[in-house]
Parts: structure tokens; sequence; C-alpha cells
């Protein structure tokens, strides 16, 4: 059984069995030439331009590459005029206005911080100049001796749990015995649920 050869489509077999136009104009490309021995040889036409046709953009082969681009070509800054467009006494006048409005806006939005007042509480809110201190005219008369002081239990004495039957109000921590009190003992006291005409408070 004959084997059978591979024909590439492409010269350079690249891409096989896809290049089927380079293979139909395959001789057609080709020039024959004759070597030392007198044996002619096929070579190809497009091998001298596989790396691009030269003199296409530039005759010069050896030239060094450009560093511009057609977007730095297209779009250059503007170049300024060579003579004076504005007067010098109007620009002085321009740069001196906006140096003072620069300034009036940089001191309008960076105001200085205020300075620091170093003043302790007592000072700020009880030391007054000009006060005088002066006691209030008492309501009446009190005794420190016989008067029971006011307290938070005092004042909260009907709310509290494990106090017995009041009998004066200065007084209201007081036991009352009235319940487990002798007859012989209790004549002619008040009841447990009258009061003592004790000092009040």
């Amino acid at each position: 059984m004959n084997a059978t050869r591979t024909i590439y489509n492409s010269s350079g077999k690249c891409l096989l069995e896809n290049w089927v136009e380079e293979r139909q104009v395959q001789e057609k490309g080709m020039d024959t030439a004759v070597d030392d021995d007198g044996k002619e040889v096929y070579t190809i036409k497009a091998l001298p331009f596989k790396d691009g046709h030269p003199g296409i953009l530039s005759t010069d082969v050896n030239a060094d590459q450009e560093k511009t681009s057609t977007y730095r070509e297209s779009h250059k800054t503007p170049e300024k005029p060579g003579v004076r467009t504005v007067g010098r006494k109007k620009e002085l006048m321009e740069r001196a206005l906006y140096a003072q409005v620069s300034n009036a806006v940089h001191e309008e939005l960076n105001a200085p911080p205020p300075e620091p007042d170093f003043v302790s509480v007592t000072k700020k809110d009880f030391t007054i100049e000009d006060f005088k201190h002066e006691l209030p005219a008492p309501e009446r008369e009190h005794n420190v001796e016989t008067e029971q002081p006011v307290t938070f239990w005092s004042e909260h004495k009907q709310k509290i749990h494990g106090v017995t039957q009041m009998k004066t109000l200065d007084t209201p921590f007081k036991k009352n015995s009235s319940f487990s009190k002798p007859i012989e003992e209790s004549v002619d006291q008040a009841k447990p649920y009258q009061g003592e005409p004790l000092p009040f408070m």
C-alpha cells in the first residue's frame, strides 16, 4: 500500500490544511535557479518579504524609530505669541487682585483656632465677683438638741418596710409596744391609733 505524502498548504508549514488558496498558486509563486552543480532549485518569491516589504514607509532601512506619535503631533500645546498681549500695568493689577481674593478666601476657610481659656470649673461656675454670702432668714426657731434631722429615711418613712405604727411624727423609727403593754401600765395613755402630745418636727 503506497503511503500518501502530506501536502502542506503553506510552504512555512504553519496552519496545515488551511491555506487552500496558497496551495493552489504555490507553483506560480516560485522561481527556478541553478546551483553550482547544475541542478534546478526552486525558490519562493515571497521569501524576501517574510519580514515585511521594505521601502514602503521609508527607504532608509537603518533609520532610528521616531519618538513621537500621531496623537502627540496632532495635540500639541499651543504656542504663545512672541509679543506681549496684555499691558504691564494690567497684568500687575490682575496679579494683585488675585492675591487679595486668594488671601481673603484662605482666611475665611482657615480661620485661626480660638485662644484657649484656662479657667477651672470652680472659677467659672462658682466664683462670682461681688458675691455676698447671706444666710436666709429662718422661718421658725430650731433647736439642734431636740429636733430630729431631716434625712432620706425620714422623708420616705411611709414607704419603708418594717416601720411600726408611728405615735409622733418627729420620732417615726421608735418601736411602738402598745399592743403588748400590760393594762395596768396603759392606763390614761393614748391608744395605739392616737397620737401623743409630743414636740412635732
